[in-house]
């Protein structure tokens, strides 16, 4: 079922994150520490991100892992050195987390996307 229960709300509020947060089971939001939530039109996301997937319809956590692969509405992610799952980003509310070591080339990858535009 694609029922977005908390769809109304956020409609109507400024602080999506803080909306949905609010809503979470505890050990979920304990979880959120340190990442902030993706809106398409605000964000971009770069491969070597952490994420974490919230289903809309449940608001259940469904996927925690690093993105390996973008494409238009799909997200490859590597799920705890296991295996690799993709998701339809519109079935989520993702929430991602930016890191700042030096293996990390999300910086390079910004760079070089504002450069080829």
């Amino acid at each position: 079922m694609n029922i977005e229960p908390l769809k109304t709300i956020l409609d109507l509020t400024n602080n999506k994150q803080n909306s949905i947060v609010f809503f979470l089971n505890d050990d979920i939001k304990s979880k959120l520490n340190n990442y902030y939530y993706y809106e398409e039109k605000n964000k971009d996301i770069f491969i070597n991100q952490r994420i974490i997937c919230i289903k809309k319809n449940n608001l259940l956590l469904d996927v925690t892992g690093k993105i390996i692969s973008i494409n238009k509405n799909k997200i490859g992610i590597y799920v705890n050195n296991k295996y690799n799952k993709f998701i339809d980003k519109n079935l989520y509310y993702i929430f991602i987390k930016n890191s700042n070591s030096k293996s990390d080339d999300r910086d390079f990858f910004e760079n070089l996307l504002k450069n080829l535009n």
